[in-house]
């Protein structure tokens, strides 16, 4: 094997679990937080510049791209986990292999993605429910977000490749100076070069370039054995297909989550512009809560994909533990805070006292709730890992189902605030789901049968 430590990788096959899993996840978090400060300048440049109305054109056109980027998410989560899988299993010449069955998928989902979304744009939104008077302003950020998810691919593949074989710092520093693009790119297009909307949208896929670019560029260049002559630019369909496996029922079940949280902005639509800022500048702090989780998941995703690859299931288990523990750490945190600073938050934002009150309600209800959420990541991260790809789904389905049904029914017994009580309900029933899948030990043994198979083929 000639992988080493050099080629700026990290084995997690080995070592101290609770610490190699934080200082993989910490870079991580750093990125993500990084990327949802942006979100925080982005929301604020809008609203200072262009008022609440495009404010709420972009909160409903944020939803909106929930799902393309879920396809995205599914796609790079597919390449990373078989990459972290031949890499826990010490077997170079299939992690190249898996690049370039990767490369070609994540292109072929990015064109179909480029095409669908613009032609499906107007239809979206009107499901959304969205205003005659916010619908020109939604539909132009949207369309190039579209245009540009190629951009989006780029960075998601490479960072996802190389967060695979445990190097979380580089797309931790390629995410950092995505993120001060955004935030200088935004105040060109919208202060300076007034693009309205479509320039909030063109400043991310713009900086999404030019990070995606620098990071696929350093791959080639520092990862001496992931270059690939040209002779090895041929699609793996064995490879491509153990990617699909991965990718499509976890972009599935991202996808089914976004049509659920779609259902929950066109009811919150209904109420009108005031209830729509409130909620969209709690997504923001929803979405930075969330950080926390995601990068412990990432974690968790890698940990458990290298050591499944080195079929070392009771260090799986140990790195499950530490996952929890490292939620319990960082919401310990974050939860008390939001809670106790949640009206100067929204006042950052807006300066309407009717959305800051809502806002104010929505945040320190769902606090309370956060934890449910993080260790639902943890379960995603841990079965999808390990294979068992179908449950993520049923639990993606669970999401839905509660979701929509309380969207629907809690408003009816309770007024607009059953709507703060959706998000947390949801949470809670699909972590029970995981968590009976996970403590069943069906995972583990259908990576043994599996195991098994690959290494009679193997033989034969």
């Amino acid at each position: 094997m000639a992988i080493d430590k050099k080629d700026n990788v990290t084995d997690m096959t080995r070592g101290p679990v609770f610490s190699r899993m934080a200082r993989f996840a910490l870079p991580v978090l750093f990125g993500m937080l990084c990327q949802r400060l942006y979100n925080f300048a982005d929301t604020y440049i809008v609203g200072h510049f262009l008022g609440d109305e495009a404010l709420a054109a972009v909160s409903i056109a944020g939803t909106a791209t929930y799902m393309l980027f879920s396809i995205i998410m599914g796609v790079t989560t597919g390449v990373g986990v078989v990459v972290s899988q031949f890499y826990g299993a010490q077997k170079e010449d299939e992690i190249k292999k898996s690049f370039v069955a990767g490369g070609y998928v994540a292109a072929a989902m990015a064109l179909a993605i480029t095409v669908t979304g613009m032609l499906t744009t107007g239809p979206l939104l009107g499901l959304l429910q969205t205003s005659e008077k916010l619908m020109p302003m939604a539909a132009a950020y949207l369309l190039v977000v579209y245009a540009g998810s190629s951009a989006t691919m780029l960075y998601n593949f490479s960072a996802a490749v190389l967060r695979a074989l445990g190097n979380s710092v580089v797309p931790l520093l390629f995410l950092i100076l995505s993120s001060v693009l955004n935030i200088l790119l935004d105040v060109a297009f919208i202060a300076w070069i007034p693009m309205g909307t479509a320039g909030a949208a063109f400043a991310t896929v713009l900086a999404q370039l030019i990070s995606g670019g620098m990071c696929i560029g350093y791959t080639f260049r520092m990862l001496p054995f992931l270059k690939v002559k040209s002779k090895e630019w041929r699609p793996d369909m064995r490879l491509i297909r153990e990617v699909l496996r991965y990718g499509i029922p976890t972009g599935l079940q991202m996808s089914i989550i976004s049509v659920s949280d779609m259902t929950l902005q066109a009811v919150i639509n209904t109420y009108g512009t005031v209830m729509i800022v409130a909620y969209g500048v709690c997504m923001k702090v929803e979405g930075l809560g969330f950080q926390l989780a995601d990068a412990i998941g990432s974690a968790v995703g890698t940990f458990t994909g290298q050591n499944i690859g080195a079929k070392d299931y009771v260090r799986v288990k140990k790195g499950v533990k530490s996952a929890y523990l490292l939620n319990i750490l960082c919401y310990g945190i974050f939860c008390p805070a939001v809670f106790v600073f949640a009206r100067p938050i929204m006042e950052l934002f807006t300066k309407t006292p009717e959305a800051v009150s809502l806002g104010v309600e929505y945040m320190r209800i769902f606090t309370a709730f956060f934890l449910a959420g993080g260790i639902l990541v943890v379960y995603h991260n841990i079965l999808r890992a390990s294979g068992d790809v179908s449950v993520t789904v049923l639990m993606g389905v669970s999401e839905v189902v509660t979701r929509i049904g309380c969207a629907f029914l809690l408003p009816r017994l309770f007024g607009y605030q059953g709507l703060w009580f959706v998000s947390p309900i949801t949470w809670t029933c699909a972590a029970l789901v995981g968590g009976v899948r996970y403590y069943s030990g069906a995972w583990e043994k259908r990576q043994r049968v599996q195991t098994l198979k690959k290494e009679k083929n193997n033989c034969g």
